[in-house]
């Protein structure tokens, strides 16, 4: 068990010494639902209605702050982010590797294994974005509009050049690529993991 620990704080050490560029570094605080706005509240009340429990976070990156939600819903743990001024931004569902169609998992797949020695998903979630009725919509009729804007959005380790870092990486709805960025772990991750 120790000799585990041990390996998996190396790996994070090296992840954490090889951030070079394309940076994310998330900061993430619980809040109280009084301190987010009430268009957020009261939309999320609406869509998702009767749900048991929701966590709010504020959260920045430093290129952009927003409220986010969290709660699961029919079985799946879902986030929904909302500007500061209590606009919906987007919705994601938290989804296993083996839920992807074949061909977004094919070409995740084929991503990974060409640009990354090793690689392993930490992470999988399925990311909408569109209007407030139509994200609205995918909630209570349990189907995506048409007019919806679908993308998988997955953090990963993969190992490049010799060298293990974290990634984030985004992919459009037949899982080509779109964008990465490096995670930026900070020492309590280490601690926390």
């Amino acid at each position: 068990m120790i000799r585990k620990l041990n390996i998996i704080v190396v790996f994070l050490l090296l992840i954490i010494t090889s951030v070079s560029y394309g940076q994310k570094r998330e900061i993430e605080r619980a809040v109280n639902s009084s301190s987010v706005p009430e268009k957020a509240r009261t939309w999320l009340e609406d869509t998702y209605e009767g749900h048991k429990r929701v966590r709010w976070y504020f959260q920045t990156d430093g290129e952009k702050e927003v409220y986010e939600a969290k709660l699961k819903w029919q079985g799946k743990w879902h986030s929904v982010e909302f500007l500061p001024d209590g606009q919906i931004q987007n919705i994601e569902i938290l989804i296993k590797v083996r839920d992807l169609e074949k061909e977004v998992s094919q070409n995740l797949t084929s991503y990974l294994t060409e640009n990354y020695q090793r690689f392993k998903i930490d992470r999988l979630q399925i990311q909408y974005t569109g209007s407030s009725g139509d994200l609205e919509e995918l909630i209570t009729e349990n189907e995506a509009p048409r007019l919806l804007t679908k993308k998988y959005e997955i953090e990963y380790f993969g190992r490049e050049d010799g060298q293990n870092k974290m990634w984030e990486g985004h992919f459009d709805k037949h899982g080509n690529f779109i964008e990465k960025r490096v995670i930026e772990l900070s020492s309590t991750d280490v601690l926390d993991f």
